[in-house]
């Protein structure tokens, strides 16, 4: 399907991951083996998309029910797991301390400030990029917000993405710049968890 300036974001996820984890999330070695690893991680695209989707009998299967299935490939000898089976829970190692349990224990690797990472790959892996999160929305999430016991939070604003659904939402520190306009700055840098630094 065409493709816009919302597929940066879904690169940015995946960039995210792999400097988190060290490993490309979708490693694919073609098109088919790439679309079938995606899969195994955020599961069959939307119905609305493949059936959009000129491409899309290339690695799916429309049913007779109008729900779509990966293309069983007799030619590929590769084994993938079932569909959203790969959980990027794991991936991440949010119970773990991260991949192999590396940062267990240290401050900033408790499983919520895992989940919070988790949350913002997923909004940006996001098949529909009409509800995948926006740059300005993703600065915003909690995920780069420090907690008050680092002292940063002086004032909030609270903001929702089209990508979130209602029971989500996140803050950001406003400041004013000197032409006295309103600006929105993340509370911390891209890594915050030290994930760069391994």
């Amino acid at each position: 399907m065409p493709y816009d300036l919302a597929i940066d974001m879904w690169s940015l996820g995946c960039i995210l991951v792999e400097m988190h984890t060290g490993e490309p999330l979708f490693s694919g070695s073609n098109e088919v083996d790439q679309m079938n690893k995606i899969v195994e991680v955020l599961g069959v695209p939307p119905s609305h998309m493949l059936d959009a989707a000129p491409k899309a009998r290339k690695y799916f299967d429309k049913l007779s029910d109008g729900l779509w299935t990966v293309k069983k490939n007799k030619d590929v000898k590769k084994e993938y797991k079932p569909p959203a089976t790969r959980r990027l829970h794991e991936i991440l190692g949010v119970e773990t301390g991260g991949p192999g349990g590396r940062r267990a224990g240290e401050p900033g690797h408790a499983p919520c400030d895992y989940l919070k990472f988790k949350d913002l790959i997923l909004r940006m892996l996001d098949y529909d990029p009409k509800s995948r999160i926006t740059p300005f929305y993703a600065l915003q999430h909690n995920f780069f917000k420090k907690t008050t016991d680092e002292g940063t939070n002086t004032s909030s604003s609270t903001s929702t993405s089209p990508a979130m659904d209602h029971s989500h939402s996140t803050s950001t520190t406003s400041s004013v710049s000197s032409s006295g306009k309103s600006r929105h700055t993340p509370h911390a840098v891209l890594c915050p968890f030290s994930v760069c630094s391994s």
